[in-house]
């Protein structure tokens, strides 16, 4: 959903810093291609143990960041997440996302969202976007699902996508560490969208296709860093999506 379906990565990096600042901080693309799409509370370890890496005593302590550092996860969390409300009610579509939903649910193509955000934050960057998220009807699978035990870039967002949202029980492998690494037969069948890098890695993982439409900057950062995530498919916009090289009805031009 954020950075694909609708333009919502942006305000995070935009919340973040703001919190940053005072301190002479910044999330810089390297550290956000390393978040993306991961749970709050793993992403946020992430970046305040690159902002203020422990020492090696504070490491052996267990410690996940530098004593110095201002913020416990969820004294940073609180201050993020009491800003975000206000930028996710006003989100708008990525290009081609509106037009992509809509040709898939017309032509009955069964569609399921898979998200790391919380039902309550999707419930918000939902709201004023339905042209594209009332087309999914109940089929969400949210990073706050009970029945979710690890996120991106494990695969079991979009196993549970597929065997619950979907329905394909018997086809595709149950979630759970105890299963990676094997297949049940059905998974290469599903297309999985992704923006970032933790979801394609979990795609992968989950034996599925995976489309990567990655923002530039993360795009650019991978390529210097000669990391290749091997994606089906890698797009610069949704608007370049060919839905007949996958076997699916064309667009209308």
């Amino acid at each position: 959903m954020d950075g694909l379906l609708i333009d919502s990565e942006i305000v995070y990096t935009i919340v973040v810093n703001k919190i940053l600042a005072p301190y002479g901080k910044e999330q810089t693309w390297e550290i956000k291609s390393r978040i993306m799409g991961t749970p709050e509370r793993k992403a946020t370890e992430i970046l305040l143990s690159a902002l203020w890496p422990p020492t090696a005593t504070e490491k052996q302590d267990g410690q996940l960041f530098a004593a110095d550092c201002p913020f416990t996860i969820d004294s940073f969390l609180s201050d993020r997440n009491m800003s975000l409300d206000g930028y996710f009610s006003k989100v708008k579509p990525m290009p081609g996302a509106v037009r992509l939903v809509q040709h898939l649910a017309k032509h009955n193509v069964p569609i399921c969202l898979a998200t790391g955000s919380k039902r309550r934050n999707y419930g918000i960057k939902s709201a004023n976007n339905q042209d594209i998220f009332k087309h999914f009807a109940d089929r969400i699978i949210c990073g706050d699902d009970e029945r979710l035990s690890r996120g991106k870039p494990f695969p079991d967002v979009f196993l549970l996508a597929a065997r619950e949202g979907l329905g394909e029980k018997e086809g595709v492998r149950p979630l759970g560490e105890e299963y990676d690494g094997t297949l049940n037969g059905k998974e290469s069948q599903f297309l999985v969208f992704e923006d970032a890098k933790p979801g394609v890695q979990a795609a992968k993982a989950a034996g599925m296709k995976v489309v990567w439409v990655p923002d530039p900057n993360l795009a650019a950062l991978l390529k210097n860093d000669g990391e290749d995530l091997h994606p089906t498919q890698t797009l610069s916009s949704l608007e370049d999506f060919k839905p007949e090289q996958w076997g699916l009805p064309p667009f209308k031009k």
